[in-house]
This record gives C-alpha cells, sequence and structure tokens, in this order.
C-alpha cells in the first residue's frame, strides 16, 4: 500500500545527537525538520505518490521584518535558537508539531514559535508563525516570510497559458482589458511550464505535483524556479500584542496537470472560502432595464411582474436607491422608506440585493465629504463623480459597517454588491487617519474591509456579498464570497457570452468557479438591442450559454412588460431545470479547449460521476462531436459505462445510450444550440 492510501497523520519528535528531527504528514506529503546545534531548517519535503524528493535546499525556515523606531529590522531563522518544543496534537486523525524559539532584539528577548501540522485524509500540510508578546514597545511585525525553499531543478511552475494581450503584475491575464481580443490560436494549448508559478508546481515526467497557498487575508506566495518558493504573510501588528500568521499551506496531486488546478480551487472551497455551499438566488437587476431611474412606484409594478413570472428569487437595487450620504435612503423616490419595498418583496417571495460604493464614491456625489471633512482622502477625486474617496481607516469605517449590518437585518439583503474601487486603496497623506504609511494602511485597511464583511455575513448565514475587484485575489475569498470578472455590455449578444465563457475559462483555473462572479451582462442589455431585435435562437443560447456563470446574476434580468410570452416560458423551464439540479452547476470543470468562436466549446458539472455536460456551439452551422467523456478534470472511471441523456428541452433527458470512454458517442450539434448532456442523471 502506498503511503498516499493510508487514512492516518504520521509523525515523530526524537532527540539526535546536537539535537532533534520532527517529521509530520498524510498519505500525500511527508516532511521532515532538523534542530541542530539550535538552529532549524526542513530537510525533505516528498509526495507519497512516487516517494520523490522535491525540496534542494531550505533557504530560510522563516524570516521576520519588523519596523520600530526608524528601523526595519530583518531577521531570519538563523538569528533564532531552538528552546524545546510540544505536541499540543498528537492522534492518528491530527499531528502538530510546535518548536519554540527567541532571539534577542535591544536586549529584549523576542519569542517565536513555529508549528507544523499534518491531518488524516487531507492531500495537504500546513505550517505556520506565531509571534509570541514581549516588551518591544513602537515596534510592529511588518511581514513574516513562513516558507522559503528551493525545489530540485526538475520541479517546474504551471501558469495558464497567456491569452490577453495584458497581465497583472504577478503575471495573470487581465481578462478585462481589451476582452475581444483574446488570443483564439492553439484552442487545445492550455499550459505554460517554466520557472514562474502561481498556485501549481509539477515534477516534470513523474505525472504528479504540488499546490499551494498561504492562508491569509493579507498573504502572497510565488514559486520562482532559481530562487524558490516563497509564501508570506503581511501585517501592522504590534509586538506588544504579538500575532500569529496564515497557514502556509502545501499540498499533492497526482496525474494531469489540471488536477494540480482542480485539486487547489477545490482546498480553497473546502477550507478558505467564505461563499461555502451559499445558493446564488436568480436576481433581477434595475440596472439592466431601469439604469438609475427607478423609484416606489416603479419598483412595485416591477415586484408584481417578478411575483407573476414564479422564477426569480431576489430583487437588486443598483445604483440610485441612496441619497444624501453612502448607504442612507434617497427619501425623495422612497418616501416611505426602502422597508417597504422590502416587504412587498418579501409578500412575493423575493429576499433583496443592493449595490453599494461607499468609500470611492465613484458614481455620484454624496455629501459626506462636506459635512465629514476629516473622513477625505486629501487629492483622490473621482473623475466620473467629482467626489472625494473616503479614507477606510478614518471613523467613517464604523458608520459602513453598522449600515452593512442594517441592510442584512432591517432591509433583507441576501446579496450586496460592492463596487471593487473600495478594494482599491489609494494614496492617504491624511495625518488624522489610524495609519501612519501607505504600507500600513494598505494591510490594515483590507483587515477593516474584511471585519465589515465578517459583520454582515454575521447577521445572515446566507449572505452573499460580491465585489468588481480585478484583478481577482484568492486571498480576500474569506471576507468576499465572490469576485466579478466581466462587463461585456458593448458586445453584441452572441458575441458577449462567447467572451464571458472564455474568461471563465481562464480565470477557473485558479480561482475556484463558486467565487466568480460572471457578469453584470443580461440578454436584454440596453446596448445589445431590444429583446424583439433578437430571434428566440439567440436568447435561448445566450441564456442557456450562462449555466456555468451569469445565469442567476444576470440571466432573467428582462424587461418583462415587453419580453413575449415565448421567452418568459422558456426562462421558467430554464430556472426550474437550474434549481433542480443546481448542485451539479456549482461547480466547472474544462472539457475541450480555449472558446474561440468557430469551434464547439463547452464545461463540465460532474460529481462524483454524476452530473452534465454543456456543449455550445457558437457558429451559425451545425457541428458534429464526439462527447468528451475522457476529460482529465471529469475524473470518470475507464472500466465504468455511463448512461447519456440529453436535456436540453430542460425537462426530461432523452436517451442518448451507453458510452465508455473507448466507445464514445457523437452527436450533432445545431446553429447556436447549447446542449446538456446528462451523465448517469
Amino acid at each position: 500500500m502506498n503511503d498516499h492510501e493510508l487514512n492516518i497523520a504520521v509523525g515523530f519528535a526524537q532527540e539526535i545527537p546536537g539535537g532533534f528531527v520532527f517529521e509530520i504528514g498524510n498519505g500525500w506529503l511527508h516532511r521532515r525538520v532538523h534542530c541542530i546545534q539550535g538552529r532549524i531548517g526542513t530537510t525533505s519535503l516528498a509526495n507519497a505518490v512516487n516517494v520523490e524528493e522535491y525540496l534542494e535546499e531550505t533557504v530560510a525556515e522563516f524570516g521576520v521584518t519588523i519596523v520600530g523606531e526608524g528601523q526595519n529590522v530583518e531577521l531570519d531563522s538563523n538569528d533564532f535558537k531552538v528552546d524545546g518544543y510540544e505536541t499540543p496534537d498528537w492522534s492518528d486523525d491530527l499531528k502538530t508539531i510546535e518548536i519554540k524559539l527567541s532571539t534577542e532584539l535591544n536586549d529584549i528577548v523576542l519569542p517565536l514559535s513555529v508549528f507544523y501540522q499534518a491531518r488524516a485524509s487531507e492531500n495537504f500540510i500546513k505550517k505556520w508563525i506565531k509571534i509570541h508578546p514581549c516588551e518591544l514597545e513602537n515596534w510592529a511585525v511588518k511581514s513574516v516570510i513562513i516558507e522559503h525553499m528551493r525545489f530540485k531543478e526538475m520541479v517546474e511552475g504551471i501558469s495558464p497559458f497567456s491569452r490577453y494581450s495584458k497581465t497583472y503584475p504577478n503575471h495573470e491575464d487581465d481578462v478585462h482589458f481589451s476582452p475581444d481580443k483574446a488570443n483564439t490560436e492553439r484552442p487545445e494549448k492550455r499550459f505554460e511550464f517554466g520557472d514562474m508559478a502561481r498556485a501549481v508546481v509539477s515534477y516534470w515526467g513523474y505525472n504528479e505535483g504540488l499546490f499551494f497557498f498561504t492562508e491569509s487575508l493579507t498573504g502572497e506566495e510565488v514559486f520562482h524556479r532559481p530562487t524558490g518558493l516563497v509564501m508570506k504573510h503581511n501585517d501592522y501588528a504590534p509586538l506588544t500584542n504579538g500575532m500569529t500568521t496564515g497557514a502556509a499551506v502545501i499540498g499533492g496531486y497526482a496525474g494531469a496537470s489540471e488536477l494540480g488546478f482542480k485539486r487547489y480551487t477545490e482546498y480553497l472551497m473546502k477550507n478558505w472560502c467564505v461563499m461555502g455551499a451559499k445558493s446564488v438566488p436568480v436576481a433581477w437587476s434595475t440596472w439592466l432595464v431601469k439604469l438609475t431611474e427607478y423609484d416606489r412606484m416603479a419598483l412595485l409594478g416591477i415586484i408584481k411582474r417578478l411575483k407573476d413570472a414564479g422564477f426569480y428569487e431576489a430583487l437588486h437595487l443598483d445604483l440610485g436607491w441612496e441619497a444624501q450620504a453612502p448607504l442612507k435612503v434617497n427619501s425623495a423616490r422612497f418616501p416611505h422608506g426602502i422597508k417597504e419595498i422590502v416587504r412587498r418583496a418579501s409578500e412575493a417571495g423575493l429576499d433583496m440585493s443592493y449595490w453599494v460604493n461607499p468609500f470611492s464614491c465613484n458614481y455620484w456625489l454624496p455629501e459626506t465629504a462636506k459635512e465629514h471633512p476629516e473622513y477625505v482622502v486629501p487629492g483622490k477625486v473621482s473623475p466620473r463623480s467629482n467626489a472625494n474617496a473616503l479614507c477606510v481607516l478614518s471613523e467613517y469605517s464604523d458608520y459602513v459597517k453598522k449600515r452593512f449590518v442594517d441592510l442584512v437585518t432591517e432591509m433583507n439583503a441576501r446579496m450586496i454588491v460592492w463596487d471593487g474601487n473600495d478594494w482599491n486603496i489609494p494614496n492617504c497623506t491624511a495625518r488624522n487617519h489610524a495609519h501612519k504609511s501607505q504600507t500600513e494602511l494598505e494591510i490594515n485597511a483590507r483587515k477593516k474591509l474584511a471585519e465589515i464583511c465578517a459583520a454582515a455575513h454575521d447577521a445572515r448565514e446566507d449572505l452573499i456579498i460580491s465585489a468588481f475587484s480585478l484583478p481577482m485575489d484568492n486571498h480576500r475569498l474569506c471576507a468576499l464570497d465572490q469576485e466579478q470578472i466581466s462587463d461585456t455590455h458593448e458586445f453584441p449578444i452572441i458575441q458577449a457570452e462567447l467572451i464571458q465563457r472564455q474568461q471563465l475559462f481562464q480565470m477557473t483555473w485558479e480561482h475556484p468557479f463558486r467565487t466568480i462572479r460572471g457578469s453584470w451582462y443580461g440578454v436584454g442589455w440596453h446596448e445589445s438591442g431590444d429583446l424583439a431585435q433578437h430571434s428566440m435562437d439567440e436568447l435561448k443560447h445566450a441564456v442557456m450559454s450562462m449555466i456555468a456563470n451569469g445565469a442567476a446574476q444576470s440571466g432573467g434580468s428582462v424587461d418583462l412588460s415587453s419580453a413575449s410570452p415565448e421567452f418568459v416560458e422558456f426562462l421558467t423551464k430554464f430556472y426550474a431545470f437550474r434549481k433542480r439540479f443546481e448542485k451539479y452547476f456549482n461547480t466547472y470543470q474544462h472539457i475541450l479547449g480555449f472558446p474561440d468562436g468557430e469551434n464547439i466549446d463547452g464545461s463540465g458539472h460532474i460529481v462524483d460521476g454524476v452530473g452534465f455536460i454543456a456543449l455550445i456551439n457558437p457558429t451559425r452551422s451545425e457541428k458534429t462531436m464526439r462527447i468528451p467523456l475522457d476529460s482529465a478534470e471529469l475524473e470518470l472511471s475507464r472500466e465504468k459505462k455511463y448512461n447519456l441523456t440529453d436535456w436540453s428541452g430542460l425537462e426530461h433527458g432523452n436517451s442518448l445510450g451507453v458510452a465508455k470512454f473507448d466507445s464514445p458517442i457523437t452527436i450533432e450539434i445545431g446553429p447556436l444550440e447549447v446542449k446538456y448532456i446528462g451523465v448517469n442523471v
């Protein structure tokens, strides 16, 4: 039996001449740490699949940067001496080792602990650092390097093959920049292998590898083959208080590179993302039909139409519901307050959703800056609204946190859609705010924004907070449920959906699918033309191609007063189908090449061998293709038979026959047709 098949946590702590040796691991990874002459260092990191050693050398077991008294002091593990160890958890299910160390700074002892942890039945191990409180006043921890190790030359980084003309500093594609100009050449090519990686590495030739992530709101991690894997926690915690970093997580996988990314995103969804298993409600958005021109009477009429339609679950109020101050109800438009709308919506079976923009104020000009100039970020004025930005580390944040809770407790918010500009912290030179430097501001502002999210989440368990915040940052997903990637309003309807599928294909390698908000775009968006200008084939194509993401957020946001009965009937069947099989459409697998607009593209939605394959013909000619049961991410068995059914009619499945890897079924897909192929459904 291979180690990765064992269902126990393994480890030992043993005294040896001159020090100690520790080992910890599970069925997937083993790690060995030596303490010799008081110094600590990892000496082995092995993937248990082939018992292959990954580690070339430990550059430093950890590093700490502290600031104070005008100084910036960098310490690494060689500056600390081992004082002892403990094993606070030591069972077959969980093993934890704490190694205690200390050093001196300005004749004051600075104590620190390094924790290593492995749990049975998991494919990863963890490590974190605790800096204990000490008497160094006016000093703060600026950052902690939790891991810095170089891997063997055979270990190479894997990154999604770049398809967009602009990238972020971490080399990830900016899928929002010129989204209609994505590189569609070689659609079958998925990855680039080399010196760099943000999430996954492979051991060349061994069909295995590692994934890595820092469990910290302010974390960062990068693999660069010449310099190694660096996993870091940023902070600004006073040394008198001490602090504990988030955990550096290293996991193992076996199989194709696709499975490395799948294991990475699975880990995030299970262990890190606040989104969890929350259901995304089918929402109708004022922005897609009324823009900002809505009031009490308009919404009362809309609520009646939404109730009559029968498939909506939330009413989203976009820009236009606030006045005077952010998060304050526009009393001119709503003389009886929003509570009247909330009550009427609730009677119609609808929850509420709200767009908010409290800090950057990019879309309207509130009076807050005039009334409270002490909140203002000096010199930061929105060119769109001429409004001042308000500092996250001013007392204004307390007001925002209270109002977020009010949205949930008094205004029945099931969703809060937060303009991501608020998460892009501008430079603030104000001396009256709770920060001394831009670095401190950015770190503590992120913590403050997460605190606001936590207060709102505590008020409602199923609350979803989404932000249009590019670049996407997985570290934020302990606070934000979703980050939005797409805004394709200016493109024709068929092209817009193709662009969204391209963006999803690219971003779901390194970002969990359920944490991606698809788009604002709906089939009735103003710039795509009135509903009557589109054939039913085009409308059905647009809605059904959203099944992977976007359908709940914007697919139903149409002007019901002008929608044909045929289209409303179709939407009713579509959302009944999606609700019935929601658990499958909460997952996403890459099954074909990058959507190029010329060939059939699609996505997998398989859970434990059961689910759906969505196949989309973006062209106006008929296509023939083999149903791709052998796609790596589906992880279907080569030995089993699979009953395939066609659910494209949305109400029941028509049998297509039984298929195996070596006996595929070929189907025809008509112009602009979208097929949902059931697999053992």
